[in-house]
Parts: C-alpha cells; structure tokens; sequence
C-alpha cells in the first residue's frame, strides 16, 4: 500500500503547482475514472431484473468511484490555481466548483427527460454568463503562464 501510495499519492495531495499540459492531462485522465463508474453501474442495472442486491450492490460500488474522481478533479485544479494565487488557491478552487454547479443550476436543460424538447441555451442571459465566465476562467488556467519555473505536483 505505501508503494502506491507513494507513486500515485502526489495526484491526489493538495500541494505544490502544476503546469498548463499537465493540467489538460490530468483532466483527460479524469475520464479514466468514468470507465469503472460505468461498468459497475451498468452491470449494476442489468442485474437489477435477476437480483436487486446483487444490483445494488454493484450501482453503489460505482458510485463510490466518484469519490476518488471527484478528489482527483479537486487536488487537480488547486494544483493549477496554486500556481497561480498560491495565497487564495483553496477559496478560488472552492469558488470553481461552486461556479460549476451554479451553471448546471441555470441550465435551461438541466433535468430535460427523453422526448422533451431542447431548448436554446442563448435563450437564458444568465446562463450565457456564467458559462462564459466560467469557459474564461477555465482557458486561463489551461494557458496561462504562472511565475513558478519548475512545477514539482
């Protein structure tokens, strides 16, 4: 266990800086984290006709791989916003996650069911906002040239 925790720990501390590459890097491993997710769940749900626990069992056990992505996604971008504003890196990562779920909140198409219609995202100013902001913000992290010359997350 400390041997892998000493190979894969640093991708999951809340320290140190990373730069812009391995920060899209890390991003597009996140979607690692999506394959087990839905593996179990999907076996989860297809069992659920032959044996409810079985079912559930296999639905809550990819659920809790969430938990490590979620984590990953957070060490991730406090890493690069560290780099950055290494005095405010914990509010402003906070703030990015918080940013997020304002958007998912002002979604025109948040909770839309198969067969309803979609609607134009253009038709809500406010969610334009927030998905600009938040697009803005996220291209500065991505290219961004920090002061720190050798990134050690």
């Amino acid at each position: 266990m400390s041997k892998l925790k000493e190979k894969f720990g640093k991708y999951f501390e809340f320290k140190n800086t990373i730069s812009g590459m391995s920060y899209f890097l890390r991003g597009l491993a996140t979607i690692l984290f999506a394959i087990p997710i839905g593996i179990f769940m999907g076996i989860g749900i297809v069992t659920m006709a032959a044996n409810v626990l079985v079912g559930t069992l296999l639905i809550l056990l990819g659920c809790l791989f969430i938990i490590p992505m979620i984590w990953f996604s957070l060490a991730t971008t406090y890493k690069r916003i560290n780099s950055f504003f290494p005095k405010q890196a914990t509010l402003l990562t906070i703030l990015t996650f918080l940013w997020s779920g304002i958007g998912e909140v002002f979604n025109p198409n948040s909770g839309v069911q198969p067969g309803d219609t979609f609607v134009n995202p253009a038709s809500s100013p406010m969610y334009l906002v927030i998905i600009i902001v938040g697009l803005i913000w996220s291209l500065y992290l991505l290219f961004g040239n920090s002061k720190v010359k050798k990134h050690i997350g």
